[in-house]
């Protein structure tokens, strides 16, 4: 089995890290982190381990760093600080906990991914990589890449992406702009490798779902520590990576071992663009269609991905393991949402579509009895 010998906190090399696909079991990867085998997922599998955030962290890679894959604790130049974990309101005497990642540096979780996706790029020897975004990953690689001047990158976006949207400039991020949407941004991304560049592999990069299940292991230790208990967890999707992630941090949290059980995960998608949430009903009702959306439209414009079913069987499995669901909200809903909560936490579309989608499942008696919902927020205002 191939495995990634770590270093533990103070430098020692410590545990090692299996890699393994989900899907085969083979050990070999790519180094955009696909099977060489199958194509198909790489997970890294851990020794089990009781890292917990602590009052006083202020580094979350430090905190669970016996959960990440990172060989050298020197290749992480970025220091990620806790996001807050509120309780935002209650519904009929059910605690709604949000995740504030809107407070981030480049105001989304996107940060977290990139703060654990460039040191193991780094690990691997990789040297320039090319990856398609609507925004936020941009301007989050935008950002980590000053603290790595060996590395460079070429994105591919969207013309309709504002420039604001795309974060700092730097020599070391090319932007090259699509006539088109996400998906055609995409596909021009894995067509223009050129010799010397890497597939930077957006759902299957390991490094980027390591990175975002930091945000549940701490508001799972959060919520744990104010006495409390989450049963379920809502997310808006485009690939759904964060969802798998959360999976993940169910799976490693120190916190959701002692509640017995984990949290029925849903994926909120908007009405106007939800290919995962239809192509999930044809599932059940067992068709099984999945029709790509070929002009996806609607307010959260980080979440537009019409074509998400490269990733969805994943998705789908962690949902369905979990008990939990699919569901999409309209424009006036997430509008009402943002309107109703904005004063509270900063928060953008996307995180007003999964807000949104705890309302509607309330509505739908699918939250009742429960204990406690997480809700992610994944950014901030304009993202």
């Amino acid at each position: 089995m191939r495995t990634i010998e770590t270093a533990t906190k103070g430098g020692r090399i410590g545990r090692a890290v299996s890699l393994v696909c989900v899907d085969c079991g083979s050990t070999e990867q790519d180094l955009s982190g696909r099977c060489r085998a199958c194509q198909g997922l790489v997970d890294a599998v851990y020794p089990q381990s009781d890292a917990a955030l602590g009052s006083e962290d202020t580094d979350v890679l430090e905190t669970y760093w016996d959960l990440l894959p990172i060989p050298r604790r020197e290749s992480c130049r970025i220091a990620i600080e806790p996001t807050p974990t509120v309780l935002l309101t209650e519904l009929d005497g059910v605690p709604i906990w949000a995740k504030v990642e809107g407070v981030l540096p480049t105001g989304s979780t996107k940060d977290r991914l990139i703060a654990v996706s460039l040191p193991l790029m780094v690990e691997r020897g990789i040297e320039r990589f090319v990856f398609s975004s609507t925004g936020n990953t941009a301007a989050a690689y935008a950002w980590g890449l000053q603290r790595y001047p060996e590395l460079s990158a070429r994105v591919y976006v969207s013309e309709e992406v504002p420039d604001t949207q795309l974060g700092p400039r730097t020599d070391q991020l090319e932007i090259v702009r699509v006539k088109g949407d996400y998906v055609e941004a995409g596909h021009r991304a894995r067509d223009g490798i050129r010799p010397g560049e890497v597939p930077e592999g957006g759902f299957f990069n390991l490094g980027r779902r390591e990175g975002a299940k930091l945000a549940y292991l701490e508001a799972f230790d959060d919520v744990a520590h104010a006495g409390g208990r989450i049963d379920t967890v809502v997310q808006a999707v485009a690939s759904g990576l964060g969802i798998v992630a959360a999976a993940r941090a169910v799976q490693q949290s120190s916190a959701v071992r002692s509640w017995g059980k984990g949290p029925r995960l849903f994926c909120a998608q908007q009405t106007s663009c939800s290919p995962m949430v239809k192509a999930y009903r044809a599932l059940l009702s067992g068709t099984g269609e999945r029709l790509p959306e070929k002009l996806p439209s609607g307010l959260a414009a980080a979440i537009l991905l019409g074509d998400p079913f490269s990733s969805f069987d994943y998705v789908a499995r962690a949902v369905r393991e979990s008990t939990g669901g699919f569901v999409d909200v309209t424009s006036s809903e997430i509008a009402a949402a943002l309107q109703r909560h904005n004063h509270e936490a900063p928060m953008g579309d996307a995180a007003a579509v999964a807000l949104a989608s705890v309302y509607r499942l309330w509505e739908q008696g699918d939250l009742r009895g429960s204990e406690g919902v997480l809700v992610a927020l994944t950014g901030g205002p304009g993202r």
